[in-house]
């Protein structure tokens, strides 16, 4: 085994492997903040007992972190998404309709800064205007 980890390959192909999981740990935690990450930090630590600069803490702060990320990501859509369908409800369209459905979808994109499905749209009404013009 020792032979194994003195060999300069292996060595390289470990360092790149911690630089990669610090680059993509890094990615994660700029989308979750500062208090979120501490705890995270704290459960790898003390809850998983890993330290910092193992390869598995650093793997342990990205999952955790990612997992924050994803799930924030995913209440953000799920509201956007229920406000649309509100306002497109408002407007007179309906539900189980692809012109209820372009509506939220632009809707949400609009909300959430994407881009919006609006070229797709084929209803004779326009797509909801969420600034209030429509």
């Amino acid at each position: 085994m020792q032979r194994i980890l003195n060999n300069a390959k292996v060595q390289k192909a470990g360092l790149a492997l911690l630089i990669w999981a610090g680059v993509a740990a890094c990615a994660h935690a700029a989308t979750v903040p500062a208090t979120q990450l501490d705890t995270v930090k704290r459960v790898c630590r003390d809850t998983m007992g890993l330290t910092a600069p193992n390869t598995d803490y650093v793997a342990c702060v990205d999952s955790l972190t990612g997992s924050l990320a994803e799930a924030a990501t995913n209440r953000a859509e799920a509201s956007a998404n229920l406000a649309g369908q509100s306002a497109c409800s408002q407007k007179g369209l309906t539900p189980d309709t692809p012109d209820y459905a372009m509506c939220v979808l632009n809707y949400r994109d609009k909300v959430l800064g994407n881009a919006t499905h609006v070229a797709a749209y084929h209803s004779t009404q326009n797509p909801i205007d969420i600034a209030g013009g429509n």
